[in-house]
């Protein structure tokens, strides 16, 4: 980016405890840094997991070593991941709610075609999908419905392993 931001996403596998995201947060809000997307999950016992929260933020690389020192300190926090957003192992998914019914070349990308399963449909509200690919190419495929004014609803997350 021209202003040396770019999209970072952060994996903190954290102590299924009280206050985890909060204490997450406060650090990015202590440097100013504003939160973009959020998901998380808590304790997995089968799993032997005790949670997670992925979040993404647009940073210098300054900005997002700062935070992953800050992060990795944190008493409820037991490790971190860090990736860029253009990152392949990540995914990215989007319930979109669209004014028409989508065709096959509406969920292709420059480099695949994009995971899409009707969720519903509604006379009044539209129809219903579930999206989800890659950041870059999702980015690219809602951007494309949003200019040709197809959506009117849109709530997304970042999940990465």
């Amino acid at each position: 980016m021209a202003d040396g931001k770019q999209h970072w996403v952060f994996r903190a596998h954290v102590v299924d405890r009280a206050g985890a995201l909060t204490s997450i947060a406060s650090a990015f809000s202590n440097e100013r840094i504003s939160i973009d997307t959020v998901v998380g999950h808590g304790s997995e016992e089968h799993a032997g997991v005790d949670g997670s929260v992925v979040l993404t933020f647009f940073g210098s690389e300054q900005e997002k070593d700062v935070m992953v020192r800050k992060v990795r300190r944190l008493s409820k926090v037991r490790a971190l991941e860090e990736r860029p957003y253009e990152s392949q192992s990540l995914r990215k998914a989007a319930i979109v709610r669209t004014v028409r019914k989508l065709k096959p070349r509406d969920v292709a990308g420059e480099e695949s075609f994009l995971t899409c399963e009707a969720v519903g449909h509604d006379a009044a509200k539209g129809w219903t999908y579930l999206l989800a690919g890659s950041p870059s190419e999702l980015d690219q495929v809602l951007q494309r419905l949003a200019a040709e004014k197809a959506v009117t609803d849109l709530v997304y997350s970042v999940v990465g392993l």
